[in-house]
């Protein structure tokens, strides 16, 4: 009888992950060293975390019966990817800061 309920909860399942339109982002963003980045390369990166990590969102969004170790795998890659780029955001401003007041 279990089997019989497995069967329609598989394809149930197959039908809900094919149905998700978001792929998982493979590649990380490039972040520049803040220390010396220009303001155009720390804008760029800005986008590119702040899709890397919507795409990470979407992912996880549309795919409810993911491990959650993987799920909590993903969402620690995207929390390191963010926090990276802002340590880098913090180099950058202190670089302007320095050179605003000389």
């Amino acid at each position: 009888m279990k089997s019989l309920l497995t069967i329609p909860a598989l394809f149930l399942a197959a039908n809900t992950w094919a149905s998700c339109p978001a792929s998982l982002p493979v590649e990380h963003p490039a972040i520049p060293d803040g220390a010396i980045a220009s303001h155009a390369e720390m804008q760029i990166a800005q986008e590119a975390v702040a899709d890397y990590v919507a795409g990470v969102e979407a992912y996880l969004d549309c795919r409810t019966l993911i491990h959650p170790l993987l799920h909590n795998r993903l969402v620690d890659r995207a929390e390191t990817v963010a926090a990276r780029y802002n340590g880098a955001l913090e180099d950058f401003r202190k670089r302007e800061e320095m050179l605003a007041t000389n």
